[in-house]
């Protein structure tokens, strides 16, 4: 990997830290759910910053190209965001879905005193 590349890669990666940092601090962001954005970023530099590294994980995991060891991290990284959103989705719809029902109580409680 040239040094222009480890250098851009690391670049945006900490630019992107930054904005989600950010995001957390004026609470746009959970800090729960931005953990795995973070473990992601930190993996990427120090993927980056420490020579030859991705090479090495490559040829001991037994793979001949970087890229393919690149794109199944990547792959498995996107299965794993998309589950954990996922899993969150579902919890917010049970609890969307409590609270239908609890507020259609309320609201029948309220008629049957008026009556």
């Amino acid at each position: 990997m040239s040094n222009i590349l480890r250098y851009g890669t690391a670049g945006v990666a900490i630019i992107l830290a930054i904005i989600i940092l950010n995001c957390i601090r004026k609470n746009r962001l959970n800090l729960k759910y931005s953990l795995i954005w973070l473990a992601t970023l930190l993996a990427i530099l120090i993927a980056v910053l420490i020579p030859n590294l991705l090479e090495e994980v490559a040829k001991f995991l037994g793979f001949e190209v970087m890229s393919n060891m690149l794109f199944l991290v990547a792959i498995i990284t996107l299965i794993l965001i998309t589950l954990s959103l996922t899993m969150i989705v579902s919890k917010q719809s049970k609890m969307i879905q409590l609270l239908i029902q609890e507020v259609s109580m309320l609201k029948a409680n309220q008629k049957g005193e008026k009556k």
